[in-house]
């Protein structure tokens, strides 16, 4: 009898443990925001990662996805890499994601800002877009045969306004379509503002004579009639009122390039909060909003997260290092 009794509390004690073993993890992972959460762009309000965070609050706050407060936080500056220090700084206790793009790969190779993709929590990409150059409806320039036909003379001599930093998506595709004119892109007079909508602006007010931004900025302008599309770096053409502006390779430059747009959380990020930010970002990429938009802003869908997502950084890196690593040893060169 007493042998069957110890029998008995030995299995109750072992199922309690078993059970515990697995409740603990479940209750731990079963997290979620209990105060607003900051939601970080780095670029100014209207530019094209400002946008996406504030696509992702309305997806969230209308399917009450997340309970808490989304708030987006503009920090504009050094290739986003005000935003990821700010983000950083506001510690690992899940309240704090920020909107990543091709600068978290090129800030490290043009010495533009110190963090890089291994100096985050990646949670997920999201999608590719597309960059279209502009210039203003009066401009003398018609086609980027026109552009070639300046700049091979002379790579410096038209100037080229840039969203979001040098490094970003908007230089890039100016760089990969300047090298398919067979023109030294070091040597191009690239000029960073905040956001491609930042660009416009100044394009229009005379600062600048091209502007190499994302597609998604570009439909209102063109329907006021206030710029022209000399081409868009896809491959084929968009829709919409972007239907008439030719792509790139029709114009017979060679040339391929698609920006990428994702979601961070700072450095150190517990797990359990990763895997509630990728949960809701899965949630809100299936959405009938977020399809829509994926069309309306001319975004490729590309969602990846975990492994897959890890091993795209560091490939992207590995091209970044490649396409800018001259260019970024002449910028650091220049600084000194």
């Amino acid at each position: 009898m007493k042998q069957s009794a110890m029998t008995r509390i030995f299995a109750t004690c072992t199922c309690f443990i078993t059970l515990s073993a697995w409740t603990f993890p479940l209750l731990a992972n079963d997290w979620k925001p209990n105060r607003p959460v900051a939601f970080i762009a780095g670029t100014a309000a209207g530019g094209a990662l400002d946008l996406t965070a504030r696509l992702l609050q309305k997806i969230w706050d209308d399917s009450q996805i997340i309970n808490s407060p989304v708030v987006v936080i503009n920090k504009p500056g050094a290739g986003n890499g005000i935003a990821w220090s700010y983000l950083n700084a506001r510690g690992s206790d899940g309240h704090a994601i920020a909107i990543s793009t091709t600068n978290l790969v090129s800030n490290l190779v043009m010495g533009t800002h110190s963090i890089g993709h291994r100096d985050i929590t990646p949670l997920a990409i999201l999608f590719d877009d597309y960059f279209i150059f502009l210039v203003r409806a009066d401009s003398l320039i018609k086609t980027l045969a026109d552009v070639k036909e300046r700049l091979i003379k002379d790579p410096a001599a038209l100037s080229i306004g840039v969203g979001a930093g040098l490094g970003a998506g908007g230089h890039t595709a100016g760089a990969v379509v300047l090298k398919s004119m067979g023109i030294d892109a070091s040597k191009g007079r690239f000029i960073p503002y905040r956001s491609t909508g930042e660009a416009i602006l100044a394009m229009l007010g005379g600062e600048i004579d091209i502007v190499s931004g994302t597609s998604v900025n570009a439909p209102s302008f063109l329907a006021a009639g206030r710029v022209r599309g000399i081409g868009v770096l896809a491959p084929q053409r968009l829709g919409s009122v972007l239907s008439v502006v030719p792509t790139v390779n029709e114009q017979g430059f060679n040339a391929s390039f698609t920006n990428w747009r994702g979601v961070i959380g700072p450095q150190g990020m517990k797990k359990q909060h990763s895997e509630f930010w990728v949960k809701a970002l899965s949630e809100a990429t299936n959405s009938e909003l977020w399809q829509q938009q994926l069309i309306r802003n001319y975004w490729k869908h590309n969602f990846l997260v975990g492994n897959a997502a890890d091993k795209f950084l560091e490939q992207q890196a590995a091209l970044f290092q490649g396409l800018w690593g001259e260019m970024g040893a002449k910028a650091r060169q220049a600084q000194r």
